[in-house]
C-alpha cells in the first residue's frame, strides 16, 4: 500500500454531487460538493438533465484533486441514486431528460405489466415490489409516451452506469443498481425474461451487469482534461448510494441496520441470503459487499419534510438563524426538545410525498393530528420528528417478520448530525442508535470500492475494515420514554387505519390492521 494513494468516492445525489478522497487507512483528506438542478414539469414528475450530472462530477472532482494536490488520485468511484432512468444513443447522449427516484408518473404501465406478472410473482422473481419509481415502469412510460425517445435510444441505463460509461467508455451496471430496476432475477443475478417481456423491455438495451468493485479502465479523456486527473487513475464501478451509504458506515454483517437521514430515509438491514418480508414494507436487493444482501425500504420524506416545515412554518426561527449565525435546525431541534416525549398528544403521519411505511401507498397523504389551543409550532416539529421514527419502527417490525433481529441502529447522512433525532430512533425502537464520525458516508463508501478495484486492498470486507469512520458512543434507549412511544406508536398506527379509507384512489380500505401495534401492512399494495 502506497502511503501517498488516495481514492476518491463519488457521491451522485438528487440534490447534488459530493466527492470525498479518502486514503486506504481511512482517513478523510478532502471533501467537494456541487449542486444539482432538479425539474417538475408536473405533478408526479421529477427529471434531472444527465449531461448536469457529467458538469458536476468533473467539477467536484477538479476542485477535490486542487485540494488534496500533489498527492494523486489512484481511483475513483460512484454511489450513484437508484431507480433513475437514462435513455440514450449509441455515443451517450440522452434521447431524453433523465425520470430519477422520485418520478411517479408510470402508474398505468405498472397496472398493465401486473396482467402479465402478478406482483406478488415479481416480487418472488426479483425482490422488487411493483412501483412506478422502479426503471423497468419508465422504460414502459417512455415507450409508450415518447416513442421517438425511446426508439432513439440504444441503451437504457441508471444514473451509475451512464456516469461510469461516460467516464471511460466502458458500459456496465452492478448488482444493487440492476436490482432496483425490478428486472434483475433475484435468484441467478442475471437479466430476467420474464419481468423484460412483461414491462416490453429488451434486454440486449440494458448494460452487462458487473461486480460493484470492477476496474473498468483508465479515466476518459474528456474527464481527465475537465478535472485535471492524471491519465492513469482508474475508474471502478460503483454502486447505489443506499449500499454504497451502508457499506461506507461499515455494516456488512447481519444484525446492524443503517438508517440514512436524507431527504428521503431509506432504512437497510444486512441478511446473508436475499429474504422478503410477507407486507412487502421492504424489498430484497445485492449489498455491495459481495456475498451479502440488504433487506431495504427506499425511504419516506423524512429530511425533505423537515426541510418543508422550516421553509413554510418556520419564518421565525430562519430569521433567528440568519441573524445569529446559528443552524436552522439548531434552533428548531432545540424548541423540539422542550417538549415532552409524545408531543402533548400529537400524532404526525409521515406521507408528504406518499407512504412506505407501514405500507407502500403513494396515495398516502401527511397530516398532523390531535391539535388543541394549548399546543405550540414546537409541538408541530417534535411530532413531526417522532412520526419519522415511527415509520422507521413500521420498517424494522418488517425486518424482523422476515427473520431479521436488529440488534443496532446505525444513523448515517445529514440529519444523523442531531443528537435528538437519534435520542428519538433509540427511544422509539429500542435500540442502541449511533453514529459514525463522518456521516456521509455514501461517498466513503464509494471510495472503499475504488481502493477495492484500484487493488489498494484485496476485497470490500478488508476496505470496509480499514476504511469505514470510527463510530461515536451509542445512545441507549430511556425505558421511561420507550413505554411512552410504545402507546403513541399503536395510535399512530390506527390513525393511519383510520384514515386509510380516505385516501384518493386507495383500492383496498378494509386491509389495513388497526388494532395493535405490532400488526404488520397490508399485504396488498397500490402502485
Amino acid at each position: 500500500m502506497v502511503s501517498d494513494d488516495l481514492v476518491a468516492g463519488v457521491d451522485l445525489g438528487s440534490q447534488g454531487t459530493c466527492a470525498q478522497a479518502i486514503d486506504a487507512n481511512g482517513t478523510l483528506i478532502a471533501t467537494s460538493y456541487v449542486p444539482h438542478e432538479l425539474s417538475y414539469p408536473h405533478p408526479g414528475w421529477a427529471e434531472q438533465d444527465p449531461k448536469s450530472w457529467l458538469t458536476a462530477v468533473a467539477r467536484a472532482l477538479d476542485e477535490l484533486r486542487r485540494s488534496v494536490k500533489p498527492r494523486p488520485l489512484r481511483a475513483l468511484a460512484f454511489g450513484s441514486q437508484l431507480d433513475g432512468m437514462v435513455a440514450v444513443r449509441a455515443d451517450g447522449t440522452p434521447t431524453a431528460p433523465a425520470q430519477i427516484w422520485m418520478d411517479r408518473r408510470a402508474s398505468e404501465q405498472c397496472e398493465r405489466a401486473a396482467t402479465e406478472l402478478p406482483p406478488a410473482q415479481l416480487r418472488k422473481l426479483t425482490g422488487c415490489n411493483l412501483d412506478p419509481g422502479h426503471v423497468a415502469a419508465k422504460i414502459a412510460w417512455l415507450k409508450d409516451h415518447r416513442p421517438d425517445a425511446y426508439d432513439d435510444a440504444r441503451w437504457f441505463l441508471l444514473p451509475g452506469s451512464f456516469l461510469a460509461w461516460r467516464a471511460t467508455g466502458e458500459l456496465a451496471v452492478d448488482p444493487s443498481n440492476a436490482s432496483s430496476s425490478m428486472l434483475l432475477e433475484m435468484r441467478t443475478g442475471a437479466w430476467s425474461e420474464q419481468a423484460c417481456a412483461a414491462f416490453g423491455v429488451e434486454d440486449r438495451r440494458l448494460a452487462p451487469i458487473l461486480p460493484a468493485h470492477t476496474s473498468l479502465g483508465s479515466v476518459a479523456p474528456w474527464l481527465r482534461e475537465a478535472a485535471g486527473l492524471d491519465p492513469r487513475t482508474l475508474v471502478v464501478l460503483g454502486c447505489g448510494d443506499e449500499m454504497a451509504a451502508t457499506l461506507g458506515a461499515g455494516v456488512i454483517d447481519p444484525g446492524a441496520v443503517c438508517d440514512v437521514l436524507g431527504t428521503a430515509e431509506p432504512v437497510c438491514a444486512v441478511v446473508s441470503e436475499p429474504a422478503l418480508d410477507p407486507q412487502a414494507v421492504t424489498e430484497a436487493h445485492p449489498h455491495a459487499a459481495p456475498g451479502r444482501w440488504l433487506l431495504e425500504n427506499p425511504g419516506w420524506l423524512s429530511g425533505g419534510a423537515y426541510r418543508w416545515f422550516r421553509d413554510e412554518l418556520g419564518s421565525s426561527e430562519m430569521a433567528l438563524a440568519a441573524e445569529s449565525g446559528t443552524d436552522v435546525y439548531e434552533i428548531l431541534d432545540d424548541a423540539a426538545a422542550a417538549i415532552p416525549a409524545g408531543a402533548d398528544g400529537v400524532l404526525w403521519l409521515p406521507a408528504l410525498a406518499g407512504a412506505t411505511a407501514p405500507e407502500w401507498n403513494a396515495e398516502a397523504r401527511a397530516t398532523w393530528f390531535g391539535l388543541t389551543a394549548a399546543h405550540s409550532r414546537a409541538h408541530l416539529t417534535r411530532a413531526l420528528l417522532e412520526g419519522n421514527a415511527f415509520a422507521l419502527q413500521d420498517v424494522l417490525a418488517a425486518m424482523q417478520a422476515a427473520g431479521l433481529e436488529p440488534n443496532e441502529l446505525v444513523c448515517v447522512g445529514g440529519g444523523a448530525r442531531g443528537d435528538l433525532l437519534l435520542s428519538i430512533r433509540a427511544d422509539v425502537t429500542g435500540l442502541p442508535v449511533t453514529r459514525p464520525d463522518d456521516v456521509e458516508t455514501t461517498a466513503r463508501g464509494a471510495a472503499m470500492l475504488a481502493a477495492v478495484g484500484a487493488g489498494l486492498h484485496p476485497d470490500v470486507a478488508q476496505a470496509v475494515a480499514h476504511m469505514a469512520g470510527p463510530r461515536r458512543e451509542p445512545i441507549l434507549p430511556d425505558s421511561d420514554r420507550h413505554s411512552i412511544y410504545a402507546a403513541c406508536y399503536s395510535r399512530y398506527r390506527q390513525l393511519y387505519a383510520a384514515l386509510r379509507p380516505l385516501f384518493v384512489g386507495d383500492p383496498a380500505p378494509d386491509a389495513m390492521p388497526s388494532d395493535t401495534a405490532s400488526a404488520g401492512p397490508s399485504g396488498s399494495r397500490p402502485n
